[in-house]
């Protein structure tokens, strides 16, 4: 009994078995037949392309995201260019230039400033400018090498006597003379800090009163032509480094030298700063033009003559610290002088122009450096 249930336990092992190696067989074929390209879905281009973009996308935003946009820059305007008397006429001084007449008054005033030679080469110097108000002296007699210069900035000219010069000009028609010794002394007064002939002086104010009164309107129908500025400095391409300018006229040694903290030149007369008497301050002198002239004599054999009239005659341009060769016109003797740089007329650069006209002696003289 005991053998015939053992066995029959047997066999349900077996077949136990047999079922389940089987099944096992059944499942490892079917898992064999299964295609593995099946286990993943199938990518199509199009979804391929998508990803690609996606991910470029995704590279392109992180990108800009970090990246420090680059700060434009502007351009600044261009300097502006105004002629040098817009407004109203200006006044011409006939201003003392002896050691005994320095420091003159008022030069800080100025926007031009001309010397040149009266007799016995001694030098005055005419003073161009439209200022509001300020001290202006010592003022001395006119000359006839001077006049030109006045009428070509149809200016009132201020000066104390020789008006006979006025009358035998070429220019007679075009001076508004403001001569202390024929019908203006009212305009002017002496002072008691200097002796005679060096202390006659007037004011701004009172000057354009006295010419509204007698030449009518001080304001031009149209602005004065003639020399123009920069509202800024401009350093004009090229030219040769001149720190300083010396040169005499006679015994007196005379010399320009340039600050550069300051962007100007002061003027020294045998080793003196010139200072605007009224400020006591060092002349600041923004351009230099140094014009070479023939002279001679008028008639009285007394009075040096310059002829103004030229064309294309050359001269030197000094400023911000460097020389420049140019050249210049004067048609007549009313037009105003124009001045070439590099073929393109030259614009001064804002502040005080000095100009020395010089002859052949003063001119052998001039040393830069």
């Amino acid at each position: 009994m005991k053998s015939s249930t053992y066995k029959v336990i047997v066999r349900v092992v077996a077949l136990l078995l047999a079922i389940l190696m089987g099944l096992s067989l059944v499942m490892s074929l079917v898992s064999c037949s299964r295609d593995p390209a099946e286990t993943l879905p199938e990518t199509t281009t199009a979804e391929s392309s998508a990803t690609s973009a996606t991910t470029t996308v995704s590279t392109t935003t992180t990108t800009t995201s970090t990246t420090t946009p680059t700060p434009t820059t502007t351009e600044p305007p261009p300097p502006e260019i105004d002629l040098l008397f817009p407004d109203r006429y200006p006044v011409a001084f006939m201003l003392n230039n002896s050691w005994e007449a320095r420091p003159q008054s008022g030069l800080s005033r100025g926007k031009l400033i001309y010397q040149l030679m009266t007799e016995a080469r001694v030098t005055r110097l005419l003073m161009v400018t439209d200022a509001e108000d300020g001290v202006v002296g010592p003022v001395r007699s006119a000359r006839p090498a001077y006049l030109d210069l006045v009428a070509q900035h149809q200016a009132f000219y201020a000066h104390a006597g020789n008006f006979k010069v006025i009358t035998a000009s070429p220019v007679a028609n075009y001076i508004r003379s403001l001569d202390a010794l024929t019908g203006f002394y009212g305009m002017y007064y002496r002072t008691t800090h200097r002796v005679s002939p060096h202390n006659l002086y007037t004011n701004m104010e009172t000057v354009y009163s006295w010419a509204e009164g007698s030449y009518g309107n001080i304001e031009p129908d149209k602005p004065v032509e003639g020399l123009k500025a920069y509202d800024v400095f401009v350093q004009p391409e090229g030219g040769e480094i001149a720190a300083s300018l010396a040169y005499q006229y006679n015994v007196s040694k005379e010399l320009f030298i340039y600050d550069e903290t300051g962007g100007v030149y002061n003027k020294y007369n045998d080793g003196y700063t010139l200072v605007d008497e009224q400020t006591g301050q060092a002349l600041e002198i923004a351009n230099i033009i140094v014009i070479y002239r023939p002279h001679g004599w008028m008639p009285n054999n007394v009075h040096i003559r310059v002829d103004w009239i030229a064309q294309g005659a050359g001269a030197t341009y000094l400023t911000g610290g460097k020389k420049y060769a140019i050249s210049w016109d004067k048609p007549s003797h009313t037009a105003p002088i124009t001045y070439y740089l590099d073929g393109e007329e030259l614009i001064l650069n804002p502040g005080l122009t000095w100009i020395l006209v010089v002859d052949d002696q003063a001119l052998a003289t001039i040393a830069y450096n």
